[in-house]
Parts: C-alpha cells; sequence; structure tokens
C-alpha cells in the first residue's frame, strides 16, 4: 500500500478529520490555530493518507534551540521541532502506529536540516539517528469518586503532609476565571518560572495567555489580595489537563504556594470526573507522591545529511534526560 503525503500551510487548512485523529486537546485544530496566531514560529503541518483517508498528522515549527539541554551545555541550533509549540507532554505527531512511521521517514526527508520529534510515546527500534528520553511526564489515574475518598486512600505521611499544607493556606483565597484577565503581574511570575527552568522551549507573550481558548480554567492565588502564584487547566474529553502555571518564589517561601496550588489542581481534577489528570512534566517527585505515575517521553533527531546523522545517532546517549525518579 503506498501512502500519500500532503503538506499544509496553517492550521485553518487542515482537514475536519484532523480533530477526530487527535487524542490529545493540544492537538486539536481550534489549539493549534491559538497558537499560530499567538505564537508564530513558522508552524506547518504534515498529513499521510491511507486509502484516501487521514492515517497520521504531524505538527512541526522552527526554533533556536540547545540539543544538549539536559547537559546543561549552551549549544544552539536552528531546529525543526516535531511537537506543540507551547511547551505540553502531548507529541506533535499522531495518529495509526504505521501511519505515523511512514510520516515520520517523510518528514525526515523533506525538512532540511535538524529535526527534532519531541515527546514520542514510544522508543523506534533500530533507529538511525540519535534517540533517548526526555522530560516524562507525571499522570494521575483517577478513580476515586470524590475527594474524600482519594483522601482516605492516601498513605498516611503525604495525607498528613497534604493536610499540613492545606492548613497554612487557611488565609489564602483562590480565584477562577477565564483567561482574559490575565495580567502583567501574572506574566511576570511566568517569567520567573521560566527563567528558572533547566528545560527552556518556547517563551510564551502575554497575548498567547489572555486569548487562551474559554474552556482553559485560570486559577488564581492571593493572599491579603496580592497575587502570590496562579495555574491555568483545561479539561478534554476524559482527561484534566495542567497547562501552565506562575510563581511569586518569595511568597512561595513562606506560604507554600507552589503546593497548595498543585493540591487544589489535583482537587479540581478529580472532582471534574476525569479519568485521567495530566500533571506536566515538571517537579516529579511532589506530583509522585500524590498518586501521580511518570509516563516516558522519548525524542528522535535526525538530519538530511547522512555523515550528520550518524554523528547524531553517536552522540545520542549523551542527549537524553536522566534523572530518576521515585517509584
Amino acid at each position: 500500500m503506498n501512502p500519500e503525503f500532503s503538506y499544509i500551510k496553517s492550521a485553518a487548512q487542515l482537514p475536519e478529520a484532523w480533530d477526530q485523529l487527535a487524542n490529545s486537546y493540544f492537538q486539536q485544530r481550534s489549539f493549534l490555530f491559538h497558537a499560530e496566531k499567538f505564537n508564530p514560529c513558522k508552524q506547518r503541518y504534515y498529513a499521510c493518507f491511507e486509502m484516501g483517508q487521514l492515517a497520521a498528522g504531524a505538527v512541526v515549527y522552527t526554533l533556536g534551540l540547545s540539543l544538549l539541554t539536559f547537559l546543561k551545555v549552551k549549544s544552539q541550533v536552528k531546529m525543526h521541532i516535531v511537537g506543540i509549540p507551547c511547551s505540553v507532554s502531548s507529541p506533535g505527531i499522531f495518529g495509526k502506529p504505521e501511519a505515523v512511521a511512514w510520516l515520520k521517514k517523510y518528514i525526515s526527508a523533506n525538512e532540511k536540516g535538524m529535526v527534532l520529534f519531541l515527546n514520542l510515546p514510544e522508543k523506534t527500534k533500530d533507529f538511525k539517528g540519535a534517540s533517548g528520553k526526555t522530560l516524562p511526564t507525571i499522570v494521575f489515574q483517577n478513580r476515586f469518586g470524590s475527594w474524600e475518598n482519594y483522601l482516605s486512600q492516601l498513605r498516611y505521611p503525604y495525607r498528613r503532609r497534604l493536610n499540613q499544607i492545606l492548613k497554612n493556606g487557611n488565609g489564602l483565597t483562590l480565584e477562577r476565571t477565564d483567561c482574559s484577565v490575565f495580567d502583567e503581574e501574572m506574566y511576570r511570575q511566568y517569567l520567573q518560572v521560566f527563567q528558572k527552568s533547566n528545560e527552556k522551549l518556547e517563551l510564551l507573550s502575554w497575548d498567547f495567555f489572555r486569548h487562551l481558548p474559554g474552556e482553559f480554567i485560570l486559577t488564581a492565588c492571593r493572599q491579603d489580595g496580592q497575587l502570590i502564584g496562579w495555574n491555568i487547566s483545561v479539561k478534554w474529553e476524559k482527561t484534566f489537563y495542567f497547562f501552565l502555571g506562575g510563581i511569586d518564589y518569595q511568597s512561595n517561601k513562606k506560604f507554600g504556594t507552589y503546593f497548595f496550588l498543585l493540591i487544589k489542581l489535583l482537587k479540581d481534577g478529580i472532582e471534574s470526573g476525569a479519568e485521567e489528570i495530566d500533571l506536566g512534566q515538571t517537579a516529579e517527585i511532589p506530583k509522585m507522591r500524590l498518586g501521580g505515575v511518570p509516563v516516558e517521553r522519548y525524542m528522535e533527531a535526525t538530519h538530511h545529511w547522512m555523515v550528520v546523522g550518524k554523528i547524531l545517532k553517536w552522540a545520542g546517549p549523551l542527549l537524553e534526560y536522566k534523572a530518576n525518579v521515585e517509584s
């Protein structure tokens, strides 16, 4: 069977079948259109058709990125990334496994220069380029009928710690709104988190946050009216996603804002009735103590020049994320 491929210039031109094939909110056309408008980075799209039916899709964008990010080595390279251009764990290529394999080969052959496939759910056997693990995403399987049911089944040391954090946060207030009220102080706190991150990818704009689609929920944490932290979440089908957040680190030392917001996010996810809560790719240990499980993600790098591809394969073991997480 000979697959057919299509190059698509913008999210507005994606076929309706794209949304049915997608397995994540962030692969949906509406979100890709938002990212294209408010985080432009030369986005383009590829589709693989089998017997006239869409079988796989991919999102590609171009960015200056350090391939050795996890080694803390500065080596900026212009790179074509197959991924979602907003630092989420969803892969940028999806569909039927055989069609995904065809599409990966097609993209590698047609994108000139370095191509990085990011956040792949599986590692490709006998891959010719560089490959390795990237940051795992922490996923909480929600088998609880209520928040109280969850608390009753939590291990005692963790339940005691959780209750202490909630007690310390008695003076804090939470406000839940859409993202149209996202303000300059919230953006400054996002920048604080971004600057502290070891795995920097896209720096998002203030407008990106302010114009997020209406289904996103902004939760702001305040102490005596002063903003000390926030996060954004979204529910799609059976999954509740943590998206992004910001924190005032000085206040965090006093109030434990990060953990307070994390616990409240988990509570929101459980009470939403979602079957799965995607807690994101950072702060693995505290999220795992709350019941999250690390789900591996992989990256693969190729180059259209064979010599460079061989060098990448040799360097592959140096590129992967090496943090160990608790079981």
